[in-house]
């Protein structure tokens, strides 16, 4: 392998660009790593798989400056109407009080907006999520990771310290790794 071909692309790769790896990335860049996200996803925009931060989710996101934006998008006195039979019942979750958190409220945040908070914060540290763009295989070697990836113009051979797999039961990290998640049933086992 050429030299140039050995030298590092960047410290980490994170691949999957959710709120875990969007999370990591921020972090990592906050620690000085430099950092590549990719996710094969070609956009952003995805049903929501969560729709509540709690507040210790809050605290740790707090030192990364992103928390008044998540707050800004979040309804923090939920309500629902819970049908018991022909009749219904409001109930409000705005009263609810937690102690020893900054944040003592119910956090109601769909997952697509947690995702564009980080990934606007990534942006504004000039680090853009490669859209379109696979972890096909990633290999350990002396000194890091030896990792392909399938971009939108093809493929690309990259060096990285650490790879990181944030993309899901079907991580290709995990699965080179042999920490593979089996799937039985429709579950994660």
């Amino acid at each position: 392998m050429a030299a140039d071909r050995r030298r590092l692309t960047a410290d980490i790769l994170v691949a999957g660009a959710g709120p875990p790896g969007l999370a990591l990335a921020l972090q990592a860049h906050d620690h000085g790593a430099v950092v590549r996200v990719v996710d094969q996803r070609p956009e952003a925009a995805r049903p929501s798989r969560a729709l509540i931060l709690h507040a210790r989710t809050l605290e740790v996101l707090r030192p990364l400056g992103v928390t008044q934006a998540l707050l800004a998008r979040a309804d923090t006195a939920p309500s629902a109407d819970l049908r018991l039979g022909a009749r219904a019942v409001q109930v409000t979750f705005g009263g609810l009080v937690l102690s020893d958190t900054a944040f003592p409220h119910l956090t109601l945040l769909r997952q697509m907006d947690v995702e564009r908070v980080l990934a606007d914060a990534l942006a504004g540290r000039g680090v853009e999520v490669e859209r379109g763009t696979e972890l096909a295989a990633a290999r350990d070697e002396p000194g890091g990771v030896r990792a392909i990836l399938r971009t939108p113009t093809g493929a690309e051979e990259a060096r990285f310290r650490f790879a990181v797999g944030c993309d899901g039961p079907a991580s290709t990290v995990r699965a080179q790794a042999g920490l593979g998640a089996r799937v039985r049933g429709g579950q994660v086992r």
